[in-house]
């Protein structure tokens, strides 16, 4: 039986990313404002473009979520009421909040917009969730360390009471959702305001005053990805599925956001999933070892990457199509060195992915021919062999050889 449609909920880092992840196919994005917001190193957004991606994202009927999920110190105390009057003018859909005082406020507040657990308080029961509904929260975003038939009870227990939101893809702390304190002790960043420097992924040597055990353990869970659990998802009563990485680039969410919004999609069409070609997509961005982590229980050392694993990252990201000037030629501009005798591949929202090869490159001005592109963010042209319906902010990526 297929429920009624899940949300797809995707990070963004800044307004151009929160702008692709809308257009490729999310339903909702995260984000955060400069301040009381995890993920320091994102760029984050200023008052203007809250404004700005809010009201973009309900001329398109979506929605927006302001993370305000730090662990308050008391300078933070201090500062929130100034804060937070400010963001509810932009009229937000949701606030992500894992401080109790923050929670608390808003109650006070008796503010018409609803209150997300975040995954930082770490629910992982329904009667933690139960609690949090009886303090007003509209959503609880469960710990990334429930698996799914611990999921399927806190849906069952908890159904006409709170909504429930899962993560679905993306990276696994080695702590309960973000609570390690590695990086404050080695590093002085502190994880619960955004300054995580992810300690748990350094490489480390292993020894004793008489042994060596070890060189380049790291402590790093792979990352997950549920894609292959899509259809299990997919006929519970979730109210949001949730993707990782708000900082992550463009590309990965264009990637991302656009693979698991047409696995969505041709399930409620289809009632079945072509697991394999979405996958194939999920390669392109994947530089770290991907596993079910928690979905089927608790994750064995098989999810966990304690050597040096990691892939290299291959920059296949090539252009983005910035204006059509016709069926064959469109403006675009660069994002890695690419030259005119490679095969490319364009994805988009509008449709499948799309093989091609170019014909002619010129610059912008069209006055010269060029055959490679040496510089990231140059402006140019291109002229494809045939006619072909792509569209503006379509990406494109170099095949794999």
């Amino acid at each position: 039986m297929i429920k009624n449609k899940i949300e797809l909920l995707a990070p963004a880092g800044d307004i151009l990313k929160a702008k692709i992840a809308i257009d490729f196919g999310a339903d909702a994005v995260y984000l955060g404002a400069k301040t009381f917001s995890l993920r320091a190193k994102a760029g984050n957004f200023n008052d203007q473009e809250l404004i700005d991606i809010i009201n973009y994202a309900h001329s398109k009927k979506k929605k927006v979520y302001i993370v305000i999920n730090i662990i308050c110190r008391n300078d933070h105390v201090k500062n929130f009421s100034k804060f937070i009057k400010k963001i509810i003018s932009y009229k937000p859909d949701g606030f992500i909040c894992a401080d109790p005082f923050i929670i608390n406020y808003l109650n006070k507040m008796k503010i018409n917009i609803p209150i997300h657990v975040s995954t930082q308080l770490s629910t992982t029961n329904s009667l933690a969730a139960k609690f949090y509904a009886r303090n007003n929260c509209q959503r609880i975003i469960s710990a990334r360390e429930v698996g799914f038939n611990e999921l399927n009870n806190m849906i069952k227990n908890t159904k006409n009471i709170v909504e429930i939101e899962y993560f679905i893809h993306g990276a696994v702390c080695i702590s309960y959702s973000g609570k390690c304190m590695l990086s404050n002790n080695y590093t002085l960043r502190d994880s619960n305001i955004g300054g995580c420097a992810q300690s748990c992924r350094w490489k480390y040597k292993i020894y004793d005053d008489k042994k060596n055990y070890a060189n380049n353990f790291s402590m790093s869970a792979k990352d997950m990805s549920y894609l292959t659990n899509l259809n299990k998802l997919l006929k519970t009563d979730l109210c949001s599925m949730k993707i990782e990485g708000r900082m992550k680039t463009e590309y990965y969410l264009a990637t991302v956001v656009n693979a698991y919004r047409k696995a969505i999609d041709e399930y409620h069409k289809t009632n079945k999933i072509n697991i394999k070609k979405y996958l194939y997509e999920l390669e392109y961005v994947k530089n770290r070892e991907i596993s079910k982590a928690w979905f089927d229980g608790n994750p064995t050392n098989n999810q966990m990457i304690y050597y040096d694993q990691l892939k290299t990252v291959n920059q296949l990201f090539a252009f983005t199509i910035t204006k059509k000037n016709s069926e064959i030629e469109y403006e675009i501009i660069s994002r890695n060195k690419f030259n005119i005798n490679q095969v490319f591949e364009i994805i988009g929202p509008k449709h499948e992915t799309i093989k091609i090869k170019i014909k002619k490159i010129f610059n912008l001005n069209k006055n010269e021919e060029v055959s490679v592109i040496n510089v990231p963010l140059t402006k140019c042209i291109i002229k494809l062999p045939k006619k072909n319906k792509l569209d503006v902010n379509d990406i494109g990526r170099i095949v794999k050889s």
